[in-house]
């Protein structure tokens, strides 16, 4: 590929990056490279921080949604998680926000369910730990 080639797919690529800037950043090429380079890295720091946040704004959507309605939050995701109820986390933050009933009827099925698991003592024993795992429970049971 020929020299001025190279620098007209240069050029452009830089104004692809800069197409959502304000002003002479955006038209430039010598005024785009800075900004372009500093958005650049500022979206590839602030991803992981922002999924981040997100994650747990959506458990707190959720928690308040099941303690709206009389349930915490960790037996809830337990229940459906056995009961086969495959809603992720984002589904169900929609749900307690804009679909109130629907989530309402999800809480009184997993305190429901919960009850009955409690009732037959299933809630309260733990699965057995593999071969060569030391927990804690087991530290405190030697003391």
């Amino acid at each position: 590929m020929p020299q001025n080639a190279m620098r007209v797919w240069k050029r452009v690529l830089q104004r692809r990056l800069a197409w959502h800037f304000r002003g002479r950043k955006r038209n430039c090429y010598r005024l785009s490279l800075g900004p372009v380079k500093k958005s650049l890295r500022f979206s590839t720091t602030i991803r992981p921080i922002r999924r981040k946040n997100i994650y747990h704004l959506f458990i707190n959507r959720i928690a308040a949604g099941c303690a709206q309605h009389g349930i915490q939050y960790s037996s809830f995701m337990r229940v459906l998680s056995e009961s086969n109820i495959m809603l992720n986390k984002n589904m169900l933050a929609q749900l307690s926000v804009y679909e109130p009933r629907t989530f309402q009827s999800l809480c009184e099925f997993a305190k429901k369910r919960h009850s009955e698991l409690l009732q037959q003592g299933i809630g309260t024993v733990l699965k057995p730990t593999p071969s060569g795992i030391i927990t804690r429970d087991m530290i405190k049971k030697s003391v």
